[in-house]
Formats: structure tokens, C-alpha cells, sequence
């Protein structure tokens, strides 16, 4: 199951990037080219760009590719660096509660608001913040779990 989430997560994040890549392309285009920026491109590639962050950080949990000081991991024991393990991604898990939480609430205050450019509603894109945050937890408790059981996630990216 897991697999699964892994993979979908890695093809929104292609299909995310490209959609991103493809629209400022399209704005630089229209904007220097032929002389008629389109209004609404800016506002999309930006709207796409905080969902990558959020999902991208999600899957960076994933695959432990986040900044980390190893120093513990080359001083501690097995058995103490496990420790140490569990306890930053229970740590994690109560910031990323605590985010999930704040972004679901946050998302009553604005649904009643609508982009400047593309006229949608502010939901979306405030909607990757407890989207991501979800995903981030899920992933966080996943290498806890496994340094609990003394395994280790594989760092692979898989498509």
C-alpha cells in the first residue's frame, strides 16, 4: 500500500513540475515573444509551485533527503541512534498535528475567497498545506516505525 502512496506522490510531483515548467514557458513566450503576457500564468505557476513544496517535502520525508546532521548516527550506538531517531520524528509528528490542524482551519476562514487572476477559489491552493502535511506525517511515522523494528526504509525513488 505504501508502495503505491510512494508512487503516486513521485508522479503528481512529475506532473506538477511539468505543468509548472510548461506554463512559465508559455508566459515567458506570450509575455517577450509576442508582446501579450497572459494574466493568469503567474498566478498558476505560483499556485503549483506551493503545491511541489508541500509534496515534495512529503516525499522528502520519505526518502530522508532532508538536511541532517549525521554526527549522532558515526558517535551513538545502534540502539541509542534509534532512539534518537524515534523520538525527532515523534517531535516532527506533533509539528506536522499541529500544521495539519491549523491548515484544515485556515481553509474555513478563506473559502469564501477567490483568486485574483484565474477567479478560483483560494481553497486550492491552501489546500496543500494539510495535504502535504498529511503525507509528511504519514511518511514521518513510517521511519519511525521501522527504526522501531530496526529496519531501514529504502532511500530509492521509485516512478
Amino acid at each position: 500500500m505504501f508502495d503505491i502512496m510512494d508512487r503516486v506522490i513521485n508522479w503528481i510531483l512529475a506532473l506538477l513540475m511539468a505543468a509548472m515548467v510548461a506554463i512559465i514557458a508559455s508566459q515567458v513566450w506570450y509575455r517577450f515573444v509576442m508582446n501579450d503576457p497572459l494574466s493568469w500564468s503567474e498566478e498558476l505557476g505560483r499556485y503549483l509551485f506551493v503545491w511541489i513544496s508541500f509534496i515534495g517535502a512529503a516525499a522528502g520525508v520519505r526518502y530522508q533527503v532532508h538536511l541532517g546532521i549525521d554526527l549522532l548516527q558515526k558517535l551513538l550506538p545502534a540502539n541509542a541512534y534509534r532512539f534518537v531517531v524515534i523520538s525527532v520524528n515523534l517531535i516532527i509528528q506533533v509539528f506536522l498535528l499541529v500544521i495539519i490542524y491549523w491548515g484544515f482551519k485556515i481553509l474555513g476562514v478563506i473559502k469564501f475567497q477567490t483568486s485574483p487572476s484565474m477567479n478560483i477559489p483560494m481553497i486550492y491552493p491552501y489546500m496543500a498545506v494539510p495535504v502535504g502535511g498529511i503525507f509528511m506525517f504519514i511518511n514521518s511515522v513510517r521511519i519511525a516505525v521501522a527504526a522501531f523494528r530496526d529496519r531501514i526504509l529504502t532511500p530509492e525513488v521509485k516512478l
